[in-house]
């Protein structure tokens, strides 16, 4: 019988995430390994106590530039910048075109880009650099987006929690594996050696996803006959992707929606702590712990994202247990997670305003982290239960809030860079900021989000009928635990013709959230 399909499409999704994700810390582990900060003799004999025979300052494949550690930040930032005004464009494009091919030419481009930029950095040609890291960031926004919409698709209503979640479990344990295949890679082979096999593996990747995968199980030539019955219970409600679909995107209901803006506001949010753990902390710890070698912060540094990958993939199992079980709704169950997940990690991030001990900063640092992988199974898988067809244009509009990883690094570098202040106090203010953020975009979260599907979710009306046919559509008929419609709809019907009572549900007013509650 072998694996069935929507399992390999998880597992290529999770190595697609922990390749491109893990570009970004890459070249920051790059950047810290050539760019030596003006202490940076002290930490280099330490390195010897973790990495016993690396490759000497002075040999041909290792590599110091006289660049700022604040210029190589704004590298950082211009990816961010970059990646900014791709997201929502790159949703369109998977709905419109195939995500399958969207997903995998924005990874293979991006790739390219990796293997050039050991060209631009040996010649330290810093404007070079910038401009293939905007273009990067440019390059990688529609992946995302593209992505969840391939899951979207392949995703039954029962495992919708546990596939995102497998999948972006490859997110979060990136930077981990970056920071360990970084170190090891600069030590023993050569300072751009991780660039280039990230690269490699990364086009290899993108060749065999575009092989492979295909938009849809009805697609799929050899579908087992157990899973087609599945999706013939619990198919998902996703058009595949069309003219028509693209053109009936209900931008109006997309951006009022309150339940939209819950998502944005938790992306928002994520980025700004993700950015932080990802180029801020090594530094931090550089500052605050002068003993440390740069392979110690790194090692430190990725503990607490394996953490967060533990908890990301059973958080989603466990979520998806208990809606489908009936225990909660599907509402409920997304909210809980968001506001569990990020609020304990918002109070862990104020504590580290407080702690100088080190011991003490990476345990709770550990706590907080690992526990916002439970956030995975809310603002992220969302848009799925918002509007299966048009996952990924949501997940593309959600992902603009890579503006919080902006704000994120530029705070950082501003506060830093003040003339008299401690470095010690300088990331006491970051910390407190970041969770003051955190615990705003809790509350946010938690008045204004839903797990129901709304009632744009199908685009806009075509004449006097809706773009698909509701009643088709299982997800409009009666779930327990969801208080979904209770009436089937008829075929080529106006939305003035829903009775009222099938339409509160899907309001976007403050008043559905102490129904849904």
């Amino acid at each position: 019988m072998g694996c069935p399909k929507r399992f390999l499409v998880v597992f290529l999704g999770f190595c697609g995430l922990l390749l491109s994700i893990g570009y970004r810390s890459v070249f920051a582990m790059v950047m810290v390994h050539i760019v030596k900060p003006t202490h940076s003799s002290t930490n280099n004999t330490k390195s010897d106590t973790l990495f016993k025979h690396c490759i000497p300052l002075n040999s041909s494949c290792n590599l110091s530039l006289n660049w700022t550690v604040d210029g190589t930040l704004y590298l950082n930032t211009a990816y961010f910048v970059g990646g900014l005004f791709t997201q929502v464009p790159g949703g369109i494009l998977a709905t419109r075109f195939s995500p399958v091919r969207i997903c995998g030419l924005s990874v293979l481009l991006s790739s390219i880009c990796m293997v050039v930029l050991p060209v631009c950095i040996q010649n330290s040609q810093y404007v070079a650099v910038l401009v293939v890291r905007a273009l990067q960031g440019v390059i990688e926004g529609p992946s995302v987006p593209a992505i969840n919409g391939v899951i979207s698709a392949w995703a039954p209503r029962s495992e919708k929690s546990r596939m995102i979640t497998i999948a972006y479990a490859g997110a979060y344990l990136s930077p981990a594996v970056a920071m360990i295949v970084s170190g090891t890679l600069s030590c023993h082979v050569c300072w751009h050696a991780v660039l280039y096999l990230y690269g490699g593996l990364g086009i290899l990747w993108s060749i065999l996803f575009m092989i492979i995968v295909v938009d849809s199980p009805g697609a799929h030539p050899s579908l087992s006959i157990n899973e087609r019955a599945l999706y013939d219970r619990e198919a998902s409600a996703a058009q595949r992707s069309s003219t028509r679909t693209a053109s009936a995107i209900p931008w109006k209901h997309i951006l009022t929606s309150l339940p939209m803006s819950a998502i944005f506001v938790g992306s928002f949010c994520r980025n700004w702590i993700f950015s932080m753990l990802l180029t801020e902390i090594p530094t931090y710890l550089q500052d605050s712990f002068h003993h440390l070698s740069i392979f110690e912060i790194g090692l430190l540094s990725s503990i607490s994202e394996v953490c967060m990958t533990i908890v990301t993939v059973t958080g989603g199992v466990l979520i998806d247990t208990l809606i489908k079980s009936g225990l909660i709704s599907t509402t409920v169950g997304r909210k809980m997670a968001q506001c569990s997940g990020f609020g304990i990690e918002a109070v862990c991030i104020i504590c580290l305003g407080f702690i100088t001990q080190l011991e003490i900063v990476m345990i709770v640092m550990c706590v907080g982290v690992a526990f916002s992988g439970l956030a995975i199974s809310g603002y992220q898988v969302n848009p799925l239960d918002l509007s299966p067809t048009y996952a990924s244009v949501l997940t593309g509009i959600s992902r603009t809030g890579v503006i919080g990883a902006i704000l994120s690094t530029l705070t950082a570098s501003i506060l830093r860079g003040r003339p008299g202040i401690p470095y010690e106090k300088t990331w006491h203010e970051v910390f407190w900021i970041a969770g003051a953020i955190h615990l705003a975009g809790v509350l946010y979260y938690g008045i204004f989000a839903s797990g129901l599907r709304q009632f744009w979710a199908d685009g806009l009306s075509v004449g006097s009928e809706r773009l698909v046919n509701p009643s088709s559509d299982p997800e409009f008929a009666q779930v327990s635990g969801d208080m979904e419609h209770e009436h089937v709809l008829s075929r080529s019907v106006t939305y003035d013709s829903i009775p009222k009572e099938d339409t509160e549900e899907c309001d976007d007013s403050p008043d559905w959230f102490l129904q849904s509650m």
